[in-house]
């Protein structure tokens, strides 16, 4: 895949996405490499080193792509996200990682998506339409669909399931820290603002703490079962439908792939096919129609107690951050000094839980950091603000 040898000069804007795309695919490189070094599976960690590889040739064409139009880039790939995420593959399993990895997938992919109708230089554009297919044969591996029945409950099986659905998981986790280490700040700022005294402050925090915590895992599992009680009832009444009216549900699949350019022997081929099989019938003719996957719905005990636990940790931060500061600082001094070691600590998580959503947003690390960061700052002076008025009154 190597660029030609004289290309046209690169616009700003044109560049500046192309060293993006360097650094993603360094990055998914180091990510795969790592990870096929702890995966406990020997079909995962050939899997996964071949993803490396491809990633490796995407990173070459695009640094040989901008050398060529006189834009140098590092001789060094990122590494840090790879080390992180082999850590966590070490500490609570490939799982989680995997999960991780294809996020980031995403967004690369989405770029690129994006870039097709917004990068000038042909050839980059040339680069792009040759790097796209093999980021979408990323999203949906072949090998997956063709393995032979006895094969499918596989340990890699097994962790491709979580990659599909462990995302929503590790999504509760980032907001749940992110949402009581703000409520629990707001709250450790308002009543510090009212109060000097210690004793109110800690119960102030440590009650918006566990109050945070109880709420979010309730929010979380009555939302998450809401979701699964729909999507079930919505299930029933199409594998009723089906019983009833088997051959007007077939005419409606294929009419749905006739309109995805399909030609109609090839549609009622593929039909044919999946209504062979009840249950893969029952779950296509809801995706195809009604745009449910069943994957999209996780276990809401889970959610709940993953959204629980995590904003607790959240809110636990800015708590030990106070008492750090009561430490260190004495009796003797205001409670004003806890309070801004408090915050010291919840700024620096705050930047960090920022970063981790960029794996979401597809922002950068630093702009999504910042962002968490004046986020949490406005809050903790507001509240502060609204307690020192009480105070004052």
């Amino acid at each position: 895949m190597a660029a030609p040898s004289r290309v046209s000069e690169l616009s700003d804007s044109d560049a500046r996405s192309l060293r993006s795309n360097w650094a993603s695919e360094a990055r998914m490189a180091s990510v795969y490499e790592a990870l096929s070094e702890v995966a406990p599976n020997p079909r995962a960690r050939q899997q996964l080193k071949v993803l490396a590889e491809t990633e490796r040739r995407h990173e070459r064409a695009w640094a040989e792509l901008l050398a060529s139009c006189g834009v140098n880039v590092s001789d060094r790939s990122p590494r840090l996200v790879a080390r992180l995420l082999a850590i966590l593959a070490r500490v609570v399993g490939i799982g989680p990682a995997l999960a991780l990895a294809g996020a980031a997938e995403g967004q690369v992919l989405r770029a690129y998506l994006s870039q097709v109708s917004t990068v000038s230089n042909a050839q980059a554009q040339g680069v792009l339409r040759r790097v796209l297919p093999e980021e979408l044969d990323h999203q949906s591996p072949d090998d997956v669909a063709q393995r032979p029945e006895d094969e499918i409950r596989s340990d890699i099986a097994a962790d491709e399931e979580w990659h599909g659905g462990g995302a929503e998981s590790i999504r509760n986790v980032i907001y749940g820290v992110n949402d009581g280490l703000t409520a629990t700040l707001g709250v450790l700022a308002g009543v510090g603002g009212a109060t000097v005294d210690p004793r109110v402050v800690l119960i102030g925090g440590l009650s918006a703490m566990v109050a945070s915590g109880v709420s979010m895992a309730g929010g979380a599992y009555l939302a998450t079962k809401s979701q699964r009680e729909v999507f079930e009832g919505q299930l029933a009444r199409e594998a009723a439908e089906i019983e009833a009216m088997p051959d007007l549900e077939r005419a409606e699949l294929v009419d749905i792939y006739r309109s995805k350019g399909l030609t109609a022997e090839e549609a009622r081929t593929i039909v044919d096919r999946i209504t062979k099989d009840k249950k893969v019938w029952l779950e296509t003719q809801a995706r195809e129609e009604l745009g449910l996957d069943v994957t999209q719905f996780e276990n809401p005990v889970r959610e709940g107690l993953v959204a629980g636990i995590s904003t607790l940790i959240g809110g636990a931060i800015p708590v030990a951050g106070y008492l750090v500061g009561r430490l260190a600082m004495g009796s003797q001094y205001s409670g004003r000094g806890s309070l801004a070691i408090a915050f010291i600590l919840c700024a620096l998580f705050l930047f960090l839980i920022g970063s981790a959503r960029s794996f979401f947003t597809g922002k950068g690390g630093v702009r999504s950091g910042i962002e968490m960061l004046v986020v949490g700052t406005v809050v903790a002076t507001i509240t502060y603000g609204v307690g020192v008025l009480f105070r004052a009154s």
